[in-house]
């Protein structure tokens, strides 16, 4: 009876996470593909055709130049495309339905691995309200990020939940090694960053067995094993899907990641100050933005700056957390690990990745912050306080996770469209070349000249290196009858080192629409080298036109 009405009691929990979920983030099934949602649609042949699916596996996630395989996350696009159909919503369905998986599995292991079920539940409850969640849950693109701590909480919940049945393994390991393999698999299929379950699953062991050693060893060396060969078989095919040229290496612009090209010193020491950057915002969620783009966050190169030190002192010491309180209080040493481990993949310290940040990045870490907070405010209430003082104190958690749920409804409803998501980028992201080159290409699409022109020579005037920003602010001019200053931007745009396509066709246009047919010519034979037939027949159905 008491085990029944304990299963009662989590599923009870488990619907509440399901109808806050929905609640918080339901208003995002009307939403749009936005940003890099793009993809997709680009892609949308590919993903459609069930016969693409083994092309699918082996296909780099949308370019080799991006330097990332993750073949879970495109097969979950192509099931999307194929079961749901190619309306957004579908998408977004899925995307609540992940985080709410999530947060499931949240409860699940910890209760499960300390047996402390309301620890669990504030845990699962404060990490599903994170209003810095809501890039994740409400951009369709978060969904490697939801497949990938999805798949690794699955990983690591097989070890806290294992058993060892000496009779079929003799003793030699645990009898699902293969589940906690094909778990980890997808996990880094569908991120890398789930490299981070390897140390996670050593420490959960430990936490578990409470110690390490040669018998220990011998018991989860199968299931050890099966993660390990499952990272390494991800690194395998991954080589083959990119090439030996990107099997390492992002390639990227200088708006995305500016410390990709900034010497290793300025590099670590801004990833410190980012990290500062991350923690703050996820305890307090203010002015959350899509973009962190150059030059919102400068390189800095000095060492002696507050966000830097901070952030290093936070580092360090979550470090020593892990070992102080390994064997005293396993759960800071877990939440500890969790935050370090799944942010240095992400962090630029190390090597620089394809962007500069992104509150995306700093998903699973927060896992770490939620569990560890959790775990503090538990053991306040263990104190002997005045019933009057735990009154107040519970009230004040409970106000505390009410405006997180309210700021996460607020802030998602920016993901709807691409209007409201690249203007309040223009706010929050006020010094970003991509932000106001965004906010500038909206009122382009609406029509307002003047304001669009504002806004794209602001992005010019911070640094001239967008080729789509250019390319814009050049179609501006020539809808405002300025067709030598288009011209010129237009060929800027052209010599960045991303050059953006549509300038091409831009270019060709102005060109026809001032009657120079030679020099549209010319230009269309650099984009078709060798097909005189097809320039002279785009050029004469111009004409007719």
């Amino acid at each position: 009876m008491l085990l029944r009405e304990r299963l009662k009691e989590d599923w009870i929990f488990v619907l509440c996470f399901f109808v806050l979920i929905f609640l918080i983030y339901g208003q995002s099934l009307s939403g749009n593909f936005v940003f890099d949602d793009r993809n997709l649609v680009e892609h949308q042949e590919l993903l459609s055709n069930l016969q693409n699916m083994g092309q699918v596996i082996m296909y780099p996630f949308w370019n080799t130049e991006s330097g990332l395989y993750r073949p879970i996350t495109l097969l979950s696009y192509m099931f999307n495309f194929i079961f749901l159909g190619a309306d957004p919503a579908g998408f977004h369905f899925i995307n609540l339905v992940s985080y709410f998986l999530i947060c499931t599995l949240i409860y699940l292991f910890i209760k499960r691995l300390f047996k402390e079920k309301k620890l669990a539940l504030v845990t699962t409850l404060l990490f599903l309200l994170l209003p810095i969640h809501t890039e994740v849950v409400a951009n369709i693109s978060g969904r490697g990020e939801l497949l990938a701590l999805f798949f690794s909480l699955l990983t690591l919940y097989e070890l806290a939940n294992a058993r060892i049945n000496e009779k079929e393994t003799k003793g030699t390991g645990e009898v699902n090694f293969w589940r906690v393999g094909f778990w980890m698999l997808l996990a880094i299929g569908s991120k890398e960053t789930a490299i981070t379950v390897i140390p996670l699953a050593l420490i959960v062991i430990y936490i578990k067995e409470k110690r390490l050693n040669l018998e220990m060893a011998k018991k989860y060396f199968r299931s050890m094993s099966a993660i390990l060969l499952a990272a390494i078989f991800y690194f395998f095919v991954r080589f083959f899907a990119l090439g030996p040229k990107n099997f390492f290496r992002v390639q990227t612009s200088l708006i995305e990641n500016p410390l990709m090209f900034s010497d290793a010193w300025s590099r670590v020491i801004t990833s410190l100050k980012i990290l500062w950057m991350y923690f703050v915002k996820t305890f307090w969620p203010v002015n959350l933005c899509s973009d962190y783009s150059y030059n919102q966050i400068p390189v800095v190169n000095n060492f002696f700056n507050p966000g830097t030190i901070l952030g290093l002192l936070l580092l360090l010491f979550a470090i020593a957390l892990i070992f102080v309180y390994r064997n005293k209080k396993p759960v800071i040493s877990l939440a500890s690990a969790i935050f370090i481990f799944s942010f240095l993949p992400v962090s630029n310290i190390f090597f620089p990745i394809g962007t500069i940040a992104g509150e995306r990045l700093f998903f699973f870490p927060t896992l770490g912050l939620c569990l560890g907070s959790v775990f503090i405010l538990t053991r306040l209430f263990d104190f002997s306080l005045s019933k009057g003082v735990k009154v107040a104190l519970l009230f004040l958690v409970v106000v505390w996770l009410g405006v997180y749920g309210v700021a996460s409804f607020k802030r998602q409803g920016v993901w709807l469209d691409e209007k409201n998501l690249f203007l309040s980028g223009a706010v929050c992201a006020p010094e970003s070349v991509l932000s106001r080159s965004n906010s500038g290409a909206i009122y382009l699409l609406h029509g307002n000249l003047e304001k669009a022109r504002e806004e794209l020579e602001l992005a010019r005037k911070i640094k001239p290196i967008y080729s789509k920003g250019l390319n814009n602010l050049g179609l501006v001019y020539f809808k405002m009858g300025e067709n030598e200053k288009a011209k010129e931007l237009y060929r800027e745009a052209l010599k960045q080192d991303f050059p953006y396509s549509g300038t091409y066709e831009n270019l060709i246009l102005l060109y026809l629409n001032e009657g120079k047919i030679d020099q549209a010519r010319r230009w269309l034979l650099f984009l078709y080298p060798g097909n005189q037939k097809l320039v002279d027949a785009l050029i004469k159905n111009y004409l007719k036109k």
